[in-house]
């Protein structure tokens, strides 16, 4: 990707964006004319908890278990509404061909019409890119 520029970006993981209370973010980034990129890695799942219970039970029920307790993150919603709702510009990315033109969409946003953006990068597990 080109440089940004001087431009905001955030990347992070599904659970910590969902955790971060993203309505209020987005709020806050179009209340103070914030233009950022949020990029959300979205795998479906909460990966802090399972390291986390891996370092401390390493020969836990929950680290031999398929499906172990709070590191799956079913029926997410779809974060980029988020983002739509406070006037960003958002997208939900499935194919990995696709993410180098929907991240120059989205900078070109927030760059020219200096508003914030979300991509919603389904990878992992749940997804394909």
């Amino acid at each position: 990707m080109h440089d940004s520029g001087g431009a905001v970006i955030a990347v992070l993981g599904d659970g910590a964006y969902m955790f971060s209370n993203p309505a209020a973010v987005h709020h806050a980034s179009a209340m103070h004319d914030l233009p950022a990129l949020f990029v959300v890695m979205n795998n479906s799942m909460w990966g802090a908890v399972q390291r986390s219970t891996r370092a401390m039970y390493p020969d836990g029920r929950a680290v031999r278990s398929n499906e172990p307790p709070f590191i799956a993150l079913e029926k997410l919603p779809a974060f980029e509404k988020f983002c739509e709702a406070a006037g960003g510009h958002s997208e939900r990315v499935d194919d990995p061909g696709a993410l180098p033109a929907a991240l120059e969409r989205a900078m070109s946003v927030v760059r020219n019409e200096r508003r914030q953006a979300l991509l919603n990068v389904i990878c992992g597990p749940g997804g394909t890119a």
